[in-house]
């Protein structure tokens, strides 16, 4: 029952990203130790430390009222217009809520402040990339759990119709899952992350994918390789999955991929991992892996249950 002495909020309306704005417009990044409270949701964020710079922005650790482990990504300007930061903060918030997965990192705020989006999700412990420092790393024990969480961000996406185009180490990130009760124990899991540059199956742009060794053959020559569509987060997968294969890190210049040295690369891993991954690097698009669901079922070496399954597992609308 209401307390009577209490006026009831109504929930939020309006924009996306409730704001409080100055009339100048000036990008001001937070501060270590600073408090912001989000107009959306009442809640009460402590910056952190910076923990990530990336192309689109900046990311700090965070805190909130419940005592959440978060993080903040903070949009940076980029010498764009205010309007358009405005427009990526919102579609990348947009994006974030639909796109709810087991395997996608959380999204659980959205705001502006002094001019300045901040996106809230939650805090995973580090990229995937970190493990190839671990000594001795052996790849191949993580290969399969890692491939499993990421197939299944990837399936989802692609039965969305969305397209990643920025998948690598650097975006798949490990999260302890937090035991409620008094406790050390704590389960791993896997995320996905960074879905500001994904684009509708129509809309995919081969300029979002900005890392040069990862460009596959059909960004390079489209006119030989085929069309850039969907099939590129395959080819992104193929590439993440090979280097914890290989336990290293692994970068390819422009020639090599032209010539198929990732494929080759992976035809010379054991069973199933050969077969499965050089699948995966085909150059031609054609005959690449058609599908997330098909790439999991190689890695296992298991055929597809029915026809349809294996011939258009995702076909663009």
């Amino acid at each position: 029952m209401d307390n009577p002495e209490v006026p009831q909020t109504p929930p939020p309306s309006g924009p996306l990203l409730p704001s409080t704005q100055p009339s100048a417009k000036t990008f001001v990044p937070p501060t270590s130790g600073e408090v912001i409270t989000s107009l959306l949701t009442r809640n009460t964020y402590t910056i952190g430390d910076k923990i990530g710079d990336g192309h689109f922005g900046i990311v700090y650790s965070c805190n909130d009222v419940w005592g959440n482990d978060l993080a903040v990504k903070v949009l940076k300007p980029l010498g764009l217009p205010y309007e358009k930061i405005r427009a990526s903060a919102e579609a990348e918030f947009a994006k974030l809520v639909a796109l709810r997965h087991p395997n996608i990192t959380y999204i659980y705020d959205a705001f502006e402040y002094r001019d300045t989006f901040y996106i809230i999700t939650e805090r995973c412990f580090c990229p995937v990339s970190r493990l190839f420092s671990i000594k001795n790393f052996d790849g191949k024990t993580w290969l399969m759990p890692i491939a499993r969480c990421l197939l299944q961000a990837i399936h989802f996406l692609h039965i969305n119709n969305l397209v990643h185009q920025d998948i690598h180490p650097g975006n798949m990130f490990m999260a302890f899952v937090k035991d409620e009760m008094p406790s050390d124990a704590k389960a791993i899991q896997f995320k996905l992350a960074d879905l500001g540059v994904a684009k509708l199956f129509h809309e995919v742009d081969a300029k979002n994918t900005r890392a040069q060794w990862m460009l596959p053959p059909e960004v390079v020559r489209p006119e030989e390789f085929g069309p850039v569509d969907y099939h590129i987060d395959l080819y992104h997968v193929g590439l993440l999955l090979l280097q914890l294969a290989l336990s290293r890190e692994a970068t390819f210049t422009s020639e090599e991929v032209l010539a198929g040295k990732p494929r080759q690369l992976a035809e010379t891993l054991p069973p199933p991992l050969n077969f499965a991954l050089a699948k995966a690097l085909r150059r031609h698009v054609p005959y690449r892996t058609s599908g997330a669901m098909e790439l999991w079922r190689d890695l296992r070496d298991s055929p597809p249950t029915t026809l349809p399954e294996l011939q258009t597992p995702c076909t663009p609308q």
